[in-house]
């Protein structure tokens, strides 16, 4: 645990600003998301996803222009997943995004980890990606992504039970000859219905644009839906 304790506490040093910068962009809005897995075999499933970005507030817009309810983009993915051994999985991933402008198409690899401990459950996630956009460079990122789960009622998450899940990721991208890092900070209450289904509530805070000019931070509610047959 005092390992755990120590990359937490890193990933969200890293995620507060530091230093001023010129320009600074603030926006927030909704986050929408649905996720269906179909178990294939005993160490194989199918994952799809999709997720919804409405922005409310921008702080680049005028004033008048703010509440506001504008389309910032929709994401779909699809992920092969094999388990290795019990709390060791390998995926594949395939990614489209439709935003303003040119879609984006992304290729991810990913490796997790999850530890068990008698109330709670950690979980490391390790992804690789790669993202094509028409007429601009590849993107190339690393990420890594470290969860806690901890039951609300008893030592376990039974059926009709709330839980608490809070995340930290970094990602680290190249693109054009350019690096940046990303940090994003989420924390939900869920509610486990059964083991076909759960939800979620919560908040998503995202900041980058620490390397290149122009520092930005999203803040997300987020609702996330998960359904496994």
């Amino acid at each position: 645990m005092k390992r755990i304790f120590w990359i937490a506490s890193i990933f969200f040093l890293l995620s507060v600003p530091t230093f001023s910068q010129s320009r600074q962009t603030f926006f927030t809005g909704v986050f929408p998301e649905v996720s269906i897995t179909r178990k294939l075999t005993e160490t194989q499933k199918l994952n799809f996803k999709i997720e919804n970005q409405h922005v409310i507030f921008d702080n680049r817009d005028r004033e008048e222009e703010n509440p506001q309810f504008s389309h910032y983009r929709t994401d779909i993915m699809g992920f092969f997943d094999h388990s290795l051994r019990p709390g060791v999985s390998v995926a594949l991933g395939l990614f489209h995004r439709f935003q303003e402008g040119e879609d984006g198409n992304r290729i991810i690899q990913q490796l997790a980890v999850l530890q068990k401990g008698r109330s709670f459950r950690v979980n490391h996630r390790f992804r690789a990606d790669q993202t094509f956009t028409r007429n601009q460079a590849l993107e190339l990122r690393f990420r890594y992504r470290l969860s806690v789960e901890l039951p609300l009622e008893g030592a376990e998450v039974d059926p009709g039970e709330f839980y608490l899940l809070s995340s930290a990721e970094s990602i680290f991208s190249h693109k054009g000859g350019e690096f940046e890092i990303e940090n994003r900070l989420a924390a939900s209450l869920g509610k486990f219905f059964s083991r076909k289904e759960k939800l979620e509530w919560g908040v998503d805070y995202r900041t980058d644009g620490y390397l290149q000019d122009g520092f930005r931070t999203r803040l997300w509610a987020k609702i996330s839906y998960y359904y496994n047959f």
